[in-house]
């Protein structure tokens, strides 16, 4: 029962008792010694029993030698020759390696060494007294000890005990049927017995509760190892995750789960293949440690036919292949690399197979790979995943790039009739075919103003449609502020104009040129007046140029029109969005091409409105490092 826990010396003796027996062998010691034979327990019960029976013998020298000066005379010679004895036996136990190889003959060596020490003592010390009956229970100390280890050391060693005890009855009364039947023979026998009994049920109990333990220490461990396995998973798949959340982008996105899949799983080799279901193909689309070869390869489809491990991954997510097989499965793709140990994992998308990552070992352990296999599938799955997302990404690219040109050809197919429309209006505003009367006049005005409209609507879907196609490039050159103001002046439509609001331009003396592309900046400018314009029944319309303190360049436009809603001032830029009330027509893609093209020319805009009483919009640009005299202030009313 004692080979169930360890129990370390110092559990068992004081710090003082190891201070007095420094030179005492420690269990840790005996162990390496004997090289692991025996249990530890014995070992460690063998090593106190020598402490304790030298401790045993330096009290029974001090007790008698209080006795001999305070009750009365003992033989001392005698009590200190079997006390000497003792002693010697202990150290014997605790320094002769053979016998400590030896435990259980050590243990029963020491057991009987016991008894005749007692029984020795006892007899030199008090023989034929009336004391001599009252030391008996002394041998209780040798019963406990080996009942303690076991039921049948503790019979044994009782019979022992009873053996000693009826001898020294016998020597003290004589031998005879009276003595052996009496109840100085019998009454010690009997509780000799019975604490032998006792004890070992006590020692089985203990046995049960010791199993108990080891078992909940074992689970215990089994939790722990489980737990740690759980937490390295996570956080290696936490990091993967992070890792490809990053991109999208499908090439960039196949190199980073190989590089995280070979971090962390410490692979020597790591590949991702992609499968064509309807073609019943697949291919290298990424590999670690590529060569010219393997690099060749990822150009070709090979058959699923014939390679049994892949076939396999349609049934089974993640395999493992040993030797001859590992080699088959991906010798071929890993550069020349030896292949002991290789592990796949499929990637499924609605359950059926579109790929698989591969990781290869030179040499690995089973422990290894057990704990590699639920990391490689958890990488998998986040693998998965993220090339669903970079598809969808892909598709949403083609859909968006078809539906540019979708809206590009159409808006030129519909700007064509509508340009002719505008001119046939015009001519026959001006009377190019034929006079008209006065309803005629205004039926084509309206036409006109509708078809106008019409064109400004056309016209910015083909902007959005360019700006989101990145078919915008940035042509920059020196501007002057005051020249670009001008010429919007100049080339305002007559139809945005309004009879009861006036136009007025403005520019501060200071206003340094900017380096921009002009064309975009005029769109930005013009948008922002037709939009002033739009909502201003009455009251004036002014478009300003200033500089600020930290040299940047400003271009508003103020309205005194029906102003913004505090709630749609967050919106207003928002493509298709317009703020509430809004009467002036349009589809709302003025204000959010003037963002986007501020964006392209690395400028910014603001806006403060009140309601009922006006608007003003604020581009702001930086200037360019040019050396060029400001122009100087002008303001024209129109």
């Amino acid at each position: 029962m004692f080979s169930r826990v360890r129990r370390p010396a110092h559990t068992l003796a004081s710090g003082w008792h190891a201070g007095c027996c420094k030179w005492a062998m420690s269990p840790a010691s005996v162990e390496s010694e004997v090289g692991g034979s025996g249990t530890p327990d014995l070992a460690t019960f063998n090593r106190w029993k020598c402490l304790t029976r030298l401790y045993a013998a330096g009290g029974a020298i001090l007790g008698s030698c209080l006795i001999h000066v305070g009750i009365g005379p003992l033989p001392l010679g005698r009590v200190f020759l079997t006390c000497g004895a003792a002693a010697l036996v202990s150290v014997v136990g605790l320094r002769w390696k053979w016998l400590i190889a030896r435990q259980r003959l050590c243990f029963y060596a020491q057991a009987f060494t016991d008894v005749v020490v007692i029984s020795t003592g006892i007899h030199l010390a008090f023989g034929g007294t009336p004391s001599a009956p009252l030391l008996r229970p002394l041998y209780t100390l040798v019963i406990v000890g080996a009942s303690l280890v076991s039921l049948r050391s503790g019979l044994v060693m009782t019979a022992a005990v009873v053996l000693a005890h009826e001898l020294m009855l016998g020597v003290d009364n004589g031998f005879s049927v009276a003595t052996l039947l009496g109840t100085a023979s019998i009454s010690p026998t009997l509780t000799f017995f019975l604490i032998a009994q006792q004890c070992s049920f006590y020692g089985r109990h203990l046995e049960a509760k010791n199993k108990a333990l080891a078992g909940l220490a074992a689970r215990l461990d089994e939790s722990h190892r489980r737990l740690a396995t759980e937490v390295r998973v996570s956080r290696g798949l936490l990091d993967v995750a992070r890792t490809l959340s990053t991109t999208l982008e499908a090439p960039e996105l196949l190199a980073r789960v190989n590089r995280a899949t070979r971090e962390q799983l410490g692979a020597d080799w790591s590949a991702t293949f992609l499968v064509d279901a309807e073609r019943n193909t697949f291919r290298l689309v990424a590999v670690t440690n590529a060569d010219a070869a393997a690099s060749e390869l990822g150009r070709f489809e090979l058959p699923l036919r014939g390679w049994s491990a892949v076939e396999r991954l349609a049934n089974e997510p993640v395999i493992v292949l040993d030797g001859s097989d590992a080699e088959r499965a991906l010798g071929l793709f890993a550069s020349g690399q030896r292949v002991s140990t290789a592990l796949l994992a499929a990637l499924y998308s609605e359950r059926t197979l579109i790929g698989f990552v591969a990781v290869a070992y030179e040499q690995v352990g089973f422990g290894e790979v057990e704990s590699a296999l639920p990391v490689l599938e958890g990488i998998a799955q986040q693998a998965t995943v993220a090339l669903q997302n970079a598809r969808l990404l892909e598709e949403v690219r083609r859909a968006s790039e078809v539906k540019s040109e979708f809206v590009g050809a159409i808006s030129h197919d519909l700007r064509s009739p509508l340009n002719v429309m505008l001119g046939y209006a015009e001519m026959l505003l001006e009377g190019g075919l034929g006079p008209l009367n006065r309803g005629q006049t205004e039926a084509v005005q309206r036409t006109q103003q509708q078809s106008l409209a019409l064109l400004e609507m056309i016209t910015a879907v083909l902007d959005l449609n360019r700006l989101e196609a990145g078919r915008l490039p940035v042509d920059r050159s020196v501007v002057v502020v005051s020249t670009l103001l001008g010429e919007v002046r100049a080339q305002l439509p007559e139809n945005w104009r309004r009879p009861g609001v006036t136009f007025q331009v403005g520019v501060a003396p200071d206003v340094p040129v900017i380096e921009t592309d002009a064309a975009k900046l005029k769109t930005i400018v013009r948008n922002l007046v037709h939009n002033a314009l739009k909502f201003t029944e009455r009251g004036e319309v002014r478009l300003e140029a200033d500089v600020t303190p930290t040299g940047m360049v400003t271009i508003s436009v103020k309205d005194t029109g029906c102003g913004i809603q505090p709630e749609a001032i967050d919106y207003v830029f928002d493509m298709f969005r317009q703020g509430p009330g809004a009467t002036g027509g349009g589809v709302g893609l003025g204000l959010h091409i003037v963002r986007r093209l501020l964006e392209l020319l690395g400028g910014t805009i603001t806006v403060t409105s009140e309601v009922g009483r006006g608007s003003c919009f604020t581009v702001s640009l930086p200037a360019t490092t040019a050396s060029v005299a400001p122009v100087g202030a002008t303001a024209d009313a129109a």
